[in-house]
């Protein structure tokens, strides 16, 4: 029986329409609980998204049990351009609970951007100063309660709130990280406790992945191990225009999609992986991509083979 997976927009289309090519890197270690703090500084074009965030990607990854949490800039909300975002699972389905730092513009400078994440709250704090605090009050909270890895992408969402008024004519773009401290949550104390800090004087190919040829829905931009790298004591995520990769790139584990005006991310299972790449090598008109869970479908023909461009393995 063959298998498509409900909701959003053609994997077809978006696989044609890679344009630009950047960086994305994602930690090994999983967190449950803790404080994650960066320096960065994100450029301010149009029509991208820098961030610093936590996911949980399985393992058995299913809606009902996302966990996820975001900084993310987005100069196209040009009043409220911090996005701050939980995204959770009820068991069932998939929620969230959003919001933007109302009146803050990062601009192009080095600012500090910290989560804390307990058992009772979880926090945003701009430059020592908090500024977002949920509390175990909101179902956000209880529910968020998975392992994460930290990571970090810069990309071209192409979904109107985020995405207008793009204009690449002056790339290439950067985002740039100083550093990344980890503290782990202290349950007697309900402190924190520092774990590292990573200055960024060499890439610690232990502790951080490189997304290569990899990409995924809503987005123009095609992540590349070339375009992480190290530079002047600095993580870059660097972007620019990129060959168009039709069929030749692998489908990232991260399915991002538009929902209340913000993006959200989601890990695909290695079946749903295998399905949208037959798909992308043989388009079909009927396949939309993702959202919850694998739906039968009668309608869809057999790919002639399931051979195909080579597709490495998904990032952890």
């Amino acid at each position: 029986m063959k298998f498509a997976i409900a909701l959003v927009v053609a994997v077809s289309a978006s696989v044609e329409a890679m344009q630009f090519k950047s960086g994305a890197v994602t930690g090994f270690e999983k967190f449950t609980y803790g404080k994650f703090i960066t320096r960065m500084k994100a450029p301010a074009k149009k029509g991208t998204v820098s961030s610093f965030f936590t996911y949980w990607n399985g393992p058995e990854f299913y809606p009902g049990g996302w966990n996820e949490l975001d900084i993310e800039i987005v100069p196209s909300v040009e009043q409220n351009p911090l996005s701050m975002n939980v995204i959770y699972g009820d068991g069932t389905s998939k929620r969230e609970t959003h919001d933007y730092r109302a009146g803050f513009d990062p601009k192009n400078d080095w600012h500090i951007y910290e989560m804390a994440w307990t058992p009772d709250f979880i926090s945003w704090t701009i430059d020592n100063k908090e500024v977002r605090r949920i509390t175990k009050d909101d179902p956000s909270v209880k529910l968020t309660n998975k392992p994460q890895s930290v990571m970090m992408n810069f990309w071209t969402p192409t979904f109107e709130s985020w995405g207008k008024g793009f204009d690449p004519k002056d790339m290439p773009w950067y985002v740039e990280y100083d550093y990344v401290e980890t503290y782990a949550y202290n349950t007697e104390t309900h402190g924190f406790d520092f774990l590292w800090r990573d200055n960024f004087n060499t890439f610690d190919t232990n502790r951080w992945h490189k997304a290569d040829n990899t990409t995924f829905d809503a987005n123009s931009t095609t992540f590349r191990a070339s375009q992480a790298f190290i530079r002047d004591g600095h993580l870059v995520l660097k972007m620019e225009p990129g060959e168009p990769v039709h069929e030749h790139a692998q489908l990232t584990g991260h399915d991002h999609y538009s929902q209340y005006g913000h993006a959200v991310h989601r890990e695909l299972s290695r079946l749903e992986q295998d399905k949208l790449i037959r798909d992308a090598v043989e388009p079909h008109p009927q396949i939309h991509a993702t959202l919850g869970h694998l739906q039968p479908r009668m309608d869809l023909k057999e790919p002639k083979s399931t051979s195909g461009p080579h597709f490495s393995k998904p990032d952890p």
